[in-house]
């Protein structure tokens, strides 16, 4: 009986020492918490995170964006995994659920606050090291950031292109339009010209109907007044053409603006080159334009590019630093070092006292077939 129990005892020994060594080892698992600040919309989100997400994007990043150093490459395949299953990011929305289902929309977020969905983004890592899970999430905040300037400003030259080609499909139907309505608009005021010319006393008559102000459907305007009219939409025709011109310049102007943006865009090595490049062009740009409608349209662009920045360099920080973790997470060493131990004993005990149970074993299934047997007669 006492060898039984010393080989029990054996069995448990090992189990711990197989246990530590699983606790310590791969199951030893400590994960940093942090929260980058930066406010974003929906959409945003959802394509920040998906380009995040993929490994080559993670690759082409490091290779500009120092890792912390002494990164293994046991480490990098880590990081790698974590990184290309995106959990390693989670987006904190500036209205929980509770709040929207107890509070109405429009005590919660004025008007100009709901296109920016999300506060900031929890971001988090896992590593067998405390110090390296610390460094590794915060260098996943320089990540995020620098995807961020990547893919707002990308789409905001898609935004760009777009509206440039929007405009130039509908330019010569606009063009054709405006000319036509012209037309018919100096025709008018030729037709009440020669009515006004032929009736003396128009001008008379028609004095009081001169204001711009609304006519009831039961008064007649004066000759005079259609006159006066006509020519106000031969005016306001004229400006709309000169306004289409002056846009049609703009655009002009901007299109190979655009294009060179969009090939910076593409051969940039990380976010805060792009929003150099991107803004070094526009200032570029800038020095060629010769008519104040140019200058407009390049300083919007700038300050689309300056907005960038400023939301996702400048102003987009760490709201809670990646800190060391002091445990580590479940299941704990010690847990895994028990657990191993009582699951060792009872295979020892099982394998010490296996005749016993086959016995019991045995018995049980005779007693069984006894019950049947007795029940059936």
């Amino acid at each position: 009986m006492k060898r039984k129990l010393v080989i029990v005892l054996v069995a448990a020994l090992i189990g711990a020492g197989v246990g530590a060594a699983l606790g310590y080892g791969p199951l030893l698992k400590y994960r940093s918490d942090g929260t980058l600040g930066v406010e974003m919309s929906l959409p945003e989100y959802k394509r920040i995170t998906e380009v995040a997400d993929a490994p080559a994007t993670l690759h082409w990043l490091a290779a500009v964006v120092p890792l912390p150093a002494g990164l293994s490459a046991g480490e990098r395949a880590r990081l790698d995994a974590q990184v290309g299953q995106g959990l390693w990011h989670t987006p904190i929305p500036k209205v929980s659920k509770a709040e929207a289902a107890s509070v109405p929309d429009a005590l919660l977020q004025p008007d100009d606050d709901k296109r920016f969905a999300y506060l900031g983004v929890s971001l988090a890592y896992v590593d067998h090291d405390p110090v390296r899970a610390a460094q590794v999430a915060t260098w996943l905040g320089t990540y995020f950031k620098e995807v961020a300037v990547h893919e707002a400003l990308r789409s905001q030259v898609e935004r760009w292109a777009a509206a440039n080609r929007q405009f130039a499909d509908r330019l010569q139907q606009r063009r054709l339009q405006y000319a036509f309505d012209m037309e018919q608009a100096q025709v008018r005021a030729k037709a009440w010209k020669t009515i006004v010319a032929g009736d003396a006393g128009a001008e008379r008559r028609g004095s009081r109907q001169l204001a711009d102000v609304p006519v009831g459907a039961d008064r007649t305007l004066t000759p005079m007044a259609q006159l006066v009219g006509a020519e106000a939409a031969v005016i306001d025709l004229q400006g709309k053409m000169n306004l289409l011109d002056r846009q049609a310049g703009q655009q002009d102007f901007a299109r190979p603006l655009i294009a060179e943006a969009q090939e910076a865009l593409d051969k940039a090595k990380d976010g805060a080159g792009s929003l150099t490049q991107v803004s070094e062009l526009v200032a570029r740009y800038a020095k060629a334009a010769s008519t104040d409608a140019e200058r407009e349209v390049l300083a919007s662009m700038a300050g689309d590019v300056s907005q960038i920045g400023a939301r996702f360099l400048s102003q987009a920080r760490f709201v809670a630093l990646p800190s060391v973790p002091t445990s580590p997470q479940r299941p704990s060493p010690r847990m895994v070092i028990v657990l191993c131990a009582l699951l060792a004993a009872f295979l020892g005990a099982a394998f010490v006292w296996r005749e016993l149970l086959v016995k019991l074993l045995w018995e049980g299934d005779d007693e069984a077939r006894t019950v049947k047997s007795e029940k059936t007669t």
